[in-house]
């Protein structure tokens, strides 16, 4: 399953952030906060979207959210604060 999701980002996740990155003017740190944290919690938000709207689970709709936005800032302000260029 590691080697999977290893082929996946080096063959398609990389290069598609590379490609937004450049048409949208950013430089590498700033592509990599945003788009890096968003990629990071796309399979959870999927799995629960799934569990709330497939499955009828029990899971909220208020935790999908709240966890999908938190692991979104939750990143980008750590690059933030340990960052030393401005």
């Amino acid at each position: 399953m590691f080697l999977a999701v290893s082929i996946v980002c080096d063959d398609y996740f990389l290069p598609s952030l590379e490609i937004i990155s450049e048409c949208l003017g950013l430089s590498q740190d700033v592509a990599g906060a945003t788009f890096m944290a968003a990629g990071s919690s796309a399979p959870e938000l999927v799995t629960a979207f799934l569990g709330v709207f497939v499955t009828k689970g029990d899971i909220g709709i208020s935790t999908i959210l709240g966890s999908a936005i938190y692991n979104l800032l939750g990143i980008c302000a750590a690059c933030g604060l340990l960052s030393n260029v401005v």
